[in-house]
């Protein structure tokens, strides 16, 4: 009667800590499935089981897994939290409520592996860390978990993987690659798109100052050198619009060449035939 009474006290506790509010007072009724009923909460149209054996409900006597939460539903403007988690607030940061998924080996801790999701919900004035959502896993091997993906409070900003996020103006930071079927770049002005070198006022080199800049600069105009690659990375986009404009200016000096070479051939027939 003594541990009914302590597994009771135990139930209307977590009440408390789900919704939020007094629980009410707990009523024995045994049913065919040897179950515990508790009276509707304060909403009138809820109800919670915690049986001695079998499975738990909040917001409904009919759970269908060890442990179910249901509630009512929610609207745009207002939240529908099913479950809180958190720690007590500390002004150093690094507050990290947090869902363990182990693999329940307890005969040596160098055995344990678990998946862990949870969030840093403050940041450390210290180290500088954003809060965070994170998804990390310690394998039995690692004296630490390793984090694997992440977002920050800092603009949503998406990290997976070990990799620096501190360079602004992305939203997706990956380590090692991606490997995809498909990679479709927006372009937010046509003049990130070079169609305008066919048009009869764009200025196009002579082949001697293309010479020249080739021999000072080592590469063409408007493409970056290995050093800006190396420190500010690739832009697809528009070094596809680069690629492309040079692509284009290969043609216009093609045709004017194609031009020239029939000039000379023309010339030449011509000589050749005021000598027959």
């Amino acid at each position: 009667m003594k541990n009914k009474l302590i597994f009771f006290v135990f139930c209307s506790s977590l009440a408390v800590y789900s919704f939020g509010q007094v629980a009410p007072a707990i009523r024995s009724k045994t049913t065919a499935g040897s179950k515990t009923e508790s009276n509707n909460l304060a909403d009138g149209n809820k109800e919670n089981v915690f049986p001695a054996s079998g499975y738990a409900g909040i917001g409904i006597l009919t759970p269908s897994a060890p442990l179910e939460i249901k509630r009512g539903a929610g609207n745009t403007t207002r939240k529908n939290f099913l479950l809180k988690l958190s720690n007590e607030w500390a002004s150093g940061g690094q507050n990290e409520p947090s869902i363990m998924f182990s693999n329940g080996n307890v005969t040596d801790p160098k055995n344990v592996s678990y998946w862990a999701i949870g969030a840093r919900v403050s940041g450390d004035n210290t180290l500088k860390t954003a809060q965070t959502f994170k998804i990390s896993y310690k394998s039995p091997t690692d004296a630490n978990e390793k984090e694997f993906f992440s977002v920050d409070s800092y603009e949503g900003r998406v990290k997976i993987g070990d990799v620096q996020t501190q360079y602004d103006g992305y939203k997706l930071y990956v380590e090692q690659g991606i490997l995809t079927e498909k990679v479709k770049v927006a372009v937010k002005d046509s003049k990130d798109w070079y169609d305008n070198v066919f048009a009869p006022d764009y200025h196009l080199l002579s082949l001697q100052k293309l010479e020249k800049f080739i021999q000072e600069n080592k590469h063409l105009p408007d493409v970056p050198s290995t050093e800006e690659v190396m420190a500010n990375g690739l832009d697809l986009g528009k070094m596809n619009a680069t690629l492309l404009k040079k692509v284009e200016e290969l043609t216009l000096y093609m045709i004017s060449m194609k031009k020239e070479l029939d000039e000379t051939k023309a010339s030449l027939q011509e000589l050749k035939n005021k000598q027959q």
